[in-house]
């Protein structure tokens, strides 16, 4: 592709989110070898701030890039660019803050800069009630933050995180540092578009596409850097870990089942984000830290690369064929049952340890259900001369082998890669643990079940009316616009109610 045409000052802002992201690399490799962290300024580096970083600063080079073209022409162009350039530079700042009001202030300067590339076409009124109800939501956040940080002060003494958390694990203080993992979680959620919160992020379709990548691949996963960075307190507190395993569980179930309903493809991604940051959320409920720290990076590497290639593909979703909920099911059923033996043996070459937690377990049987899925995909292909009980069969044992074990091998690689950084987690354990571990279980369970019998599900009425409902999202958005009207007074609000 060609380069277009550049001013200076875009040159020079495109080269300087290039040094953010080289920089980043270069700093994961310097942990990767020496795991020593390095703390200067109310900043840390060390794995996790180099991996985080170094997602931010490519995602932000890469839509940098691309806006180049995309915005060619556009007469307020460098302005989109400067907001682009001063959110991905908060986000990359906020991935590497310990520094508790530093951690703030770029937590609320990358709100404000995302607001900004929300709102950059305002005569799309679609556009606005969605960034309204973001800017709300964020608003919640930013004060369950700051008085997070503020329990924080007045019971250890220090704005370290660091430090703080160092001075937790000598004990006491329980009652307060409980009061800080549910107020830090509850923040984490308005940032990651958590049940109730998320109704915003499949709305914004209407903002430029690289606002989208940047958005869905970098600035969402905000909450779950948080919460990494807290994880040794999020641990320690079981209504923190209850909180992030049954609002994730809800929001990944109404994403998935949404995002199936979709028609339009960026609508489609929008809610698969929405979905999977929920799932992200279960992992951290759920304990496995090391896993959902993965699942940033490979999910935001691939949220980026299919929102910038969007203009390349029809507006719509291509029509799959339906296939007989039964023989589905038995499909489903066969991978899975095939997974678990697969998985036996992944955890000897991986040497990790699904039985080790609850929450291990948990997560190595949605990989199972994961792995059933691709049976079906495999069956459903076109033929073209395959016997599905030949060579086909032989194909899906050998993907389901090479996919238990890669993913054990991945989720083994994160536990050593960041155990520097996040230390031996201390899980839930006893009855509670494995009640809570059962609930994504479960939930993802049925919705398997509930994805082989939508295409018989939608010829009856009740399944009609299930349909139209899952398409709008259950109509969560229409209500918090409500709620918005009632609370935004600007005049910008009542030009749009009156258009």
């Amino acid at each position: 592709m060609s380069m277009v045409y550049a001013t200076p000052g875009e040159k020079s802002g495109l080269a300087g989110l290039l040094t953010l992201a080289v920089v980043a690399a270069a700093a994961l490799v310097w942990q990767a070898v020496w795991p020593h962290p390095l703390h200067l300024l109310g900043i840390t580096v060390d794995r996790l701030s180099a991996m985080l970083t170094l997602l931010v600063g490519t995602v932000g080079a890469v839509t940098f890039r691309f806006s180049l073209r995309y915005l060619d022409g556009e007469p307020r162009k460098t302005r989109f660019l400067n907001w682009l350039c001063a959110t991905v530079c908060s986000a990359y700042l906020l991935m590497l803050s310990t520094n508790l009001l530093l951690l703030f202030v770029a937590w609320s300067f990358t709100s404000l800069g995302l607001h900004n590339l929300l709102t950059f076409y305002p005569n799309r009124k679609e556009s606005l009630p969605p960034a309204r109800k973001k800017f709300l939501i964020s608003r919640l956040g930013d004060v369950a933050l700051i008085a997070a940080i503020a329990v924080v002060w007045r019971g250890w003494n220090t704005m370290d995180l660091n430090v703080f958390l160092a001075r937790l694990q000598v004990g006491g203080g329980m009652a307060s540092a409980n009061l800080v993992a549910v107020l830090v979680t509850i923040a984490a959620l308005t940032k990651s578009a958590q049940f109730p919160f998320h109704s915003w992020l499949p709305e914004t379709m209407e903002s430029p596409t690289p606002v989208s990548a940047l958005m869905h691949a970098g600035v969402i996963n905000a909450g779950g850097a948080l919460v990494l960075r807290f994880s040794p307190l999020i641990a320690m507190s079981p209504a923190a870990l209850c909180l992030l395993t049954m609002v994730g569980t809800l929001t990944a179930a109404l994403g998935m089942v949404a995002m199936w309903a979709q028609v339009k493809v960026k609508r489609s991604l929008a809610w698969s984000t929405v979905s999977q940051m929920g799932f992200m959320m279960v992992q951290c409920g759920l304990g496995v830290f090391p896993a959902a720290a993965l699942h940033i990076f490979g999910h935001g590497c691939y949220k980026a690369w299919s929102f910038l290639r969007t203009g390349s593909l029809p507006a719509s979703k291509p029509r799959i064929l339906p296939a007989p909920a039964s023989r589905t099911l038995i499909l489903a059923g066969t991978g899975t049952l095939a997974a678990l033996p697969a998985l036996y043996f992944a955890s000897f070459i991986s040497g990790f340890e699904p039985l080790h937690t609850p929450g291990e377990f948990a997560l190595s049987f949605v990989v199972a259900l994961s792995i059933g899925q691709v049976w079906v995909a495999l069956f459903r292909l076109p033929s073209r001369g395959i016997a599905p009980n030949g060579l086909r069969f032989l194909v899906a044992l050998a993907s389901t082998v090479a996919a238990a074990v890669l993913v054990f091998s991945l989720y083994r690689g994160s536990q050593l890669f960041f155990a520097p950084v996040l230390g031996p987690i201390s899980s839930l354990s006893g009855p509670w643990a494995w009640v809570l571990a059962g609930i994504p279980v479960i939930t993802f369970s049925v919705l398997v079940a509930l994805h082989a019998a939508l295409p018989e599900l939608t010829r009856t009425a009740a399944g009609r009316a299930f349909y139209v409902h899952a398409l709008h999202g259950f109509y969560f958005g229409a209500l918090a616009d409500r709620l918005v009207d009632q609370l935004w007074s600007s005049p910008a609000r009542k030009e749009v109610s009156h258009a």
